[in-house]
C-alpha cells in the first residue's frame, strides 16, 4: 500500500496536543483523558505536584482556540480508575466539561475505563457517527461504519532515542475504510510504543486486523504536525 502524502493527510486533518480535527466535519477528538491518573500515581507513592487538572484544561484550551470545532467527542477512557470517581476528579470532569461546551458541542463516548460514567452523566455513547466518520474507543469490534476514529491503545513511536506520543493512520485498512488512532491525552500515560508492534501486539480487537506495517505515524514537534512514513519502513532503517 503506498504512503499517504503529508500534504494530503494534513489538507484533511488537523493533528495538535494530542487532537484530531476532521476539517471538512467540524469535528474535533480526543481519546483516553484519563482524568485522575495523577491521584492514582500519587496513591502509588509519588511525592511531587502533578498539576494534572490545569494541564489538561490548557490542552483543550489551546486545542478550542486553534481549531475552533462545532463537535468535540471524549473517545472513552476519560476517567482513569474503573470503581471509583473521587470528589475532586468528579469536579475536575466537570471543570473540563464545562470548559467545552462553553464552545462546542460535546459528546461523550464511553470506554473500557469508564464503568461509572454514565452513573455520573448521563447522555454517553457508545459511537457517535457524523458525516461519513465513526468514533469509537476501539476496545470492542465495530460493524456499519465510517472511516474510523479510535483511541485505546495509547501509541506512541522512539526517534533518535525521545519518544512521541503519535497517530496511526491508514488508508482503507478495514472494510475498505480509513482508520486513525489516536494518543492518549493526558500526558501523564507513558504510552506504549509501536515501533516494531505486529498486528497481535495491539489491544484493540479492530487494530489486530489490520496490516501493522502499513501504518503511518503522525507526531507533532512544535506545535506543527509531521508525517512519518509507514512503520514498515521506519523499521527497515531502525
Amino acid at each position: 500500500m503506498n504512503a499517504v502524502t503529508e500534504a494530503d493527510l494534513l489538507s484533511r486533518f488537523g493533528f495538535y496536543k494530542g487532537a484530531l480535527y476532521v476539517r471538512e466535519q467540524s469535528l474535533c477528538v480526543v481519546s483516553d483523558v484519563h482524568i485522575g491518573l495523577a491521584e492514582a500515581l500519587y496513591r502509588q507513592g509519588l511525592h511531587f505536584p502533578l498539576h494534572e487538572e490545569e494541564t489538561l484544561l490548557e490542552r483543550f484550551e489551546a486545542i478550542l482556540g486553534r481549531f475552533k470545532p462545532e463537535v468535540f467527542v471524549l473517545d472513552g477512557d476519560i476517567f482513569h480508575a474503573f470503581d471509583r470517581v473521587s470528589r475532586d476528579v468528579k469536579e475536575s470532569f466537570e471543570t473540563i466539561l464545562a470548559t467545552l461546551k462553553a464552545k462546542c458541542e460535546v459528546v461523550l463516548v464511553r470506554g473500557s475505563h469508564d464503568v461509572m460514567l454514565p452513573a455520573i452523566k448521563g447522555g454517553t455513547v457508545e459511537r457517535y457517527d457524523r458525516g461519513g466518520y465513526t468514533v469509537v474507543h476501539g476496545d470492542q469490534a465495530v460493524d456499519d461504519h465510517g472511516t474510523l476514529v479510535i483511541g485505546h491503545d495509547h501509541p506512541v513511536i522512539e526517534i533518535d532515542m525521545a519518544r512521541f506520543p503519535c497517530f496511526l493512520y491508514g488508508e482503507g485498512m478495514v472494510r475498505g475504510k480509513d482508520i486513525i488512532v489516536l494518543p492518549a491525552y493526558n500526558p501523564l500515560s507513558p504510552g506504549v510504543m509501536i515501533n516494531y508492534a505486529r498486528s497481535r501486539d495491539f489491544l484493540s480487537p479492530i487494530l489486530r486486523r489490520v496490516d501493522a506495517g502499513s501504518l503511518q505515524p503522525v507526531v507533532e514537534v512544535d506545535g506543527e504536525a509531521v508525517v512519518l512514513p509507514p512503520l514498515a519502513g521506519i523499521r527497515r532503517f531502525a
